[in-house]
């Protein structure tokens, strides 16, 4: 990959001259100490949130805010320490994915190694999926069930 420039960044992402000056202060310091209220912030986050999406993430709103879906694909393209990344880091990653054509997989979709059925459905979905489902719930159950009774 060819070295790029702060400005090379920002517009690779489709921010303009006059929004990549204001912005560029901001590459050096991590998603995780910026204020999210500001206003280069959220302009930069925006175009994120775009390109974000035009590359498959398309459970990502453009709000200019941090959330959720935004950081799930974000973290799909720079790995799980994006938020302590520079935003120049993070933006060189975007920039390099964009550039070899990296689809994001969005948060709905299931990729084909995970099409197996889930162990707990329901109402009790929030248990941990563990090997036999419901029937190691229940002995386990039983068991609870059977010390409890002997102590009272």
């Amino acid at each position: 990959m060819t070295m790029r420039t702060a400005r090379d960044l920002l517009e690779g992402i489709g921010i303009g001259h006059v929004n990549a000056t204001m912005i560029i202060p901001y590459l050096p310091i991590s998603p995780a100490t910026t204020d999210p209220k500001s206003g280069q912030i959220i302009v930069m986050v925006r175009q994120l949130q775009k390109e974000l999406f035009n590359m498959g993430a398309t459970d990502v709103a453009n709000t200019g805010y941090l959330d959720e879906a935004t950081g799930r694909a974000l973290e799909q393209l720079s790995g799980p320490d994006w938020m302590r990344m520079s935003w120049g880091d993070n933006l060189t990653a975007i920039v390099n994915a964009k550039v070899v054509g990296t689809r994001i997989t969005p948060q709905g979709a299931i990729p084909d190694a995970m099409g197996q059925p889930v162990a707990v459905g329901g109402p009790l979905d929030f248990l941990p999926d563990v090997p036999g489902g419901l029937v190691t719930y229940g002995i386990a159950a039983f068991f609870l069930y059977r010390y409890l009774r002997r102590r009272s």
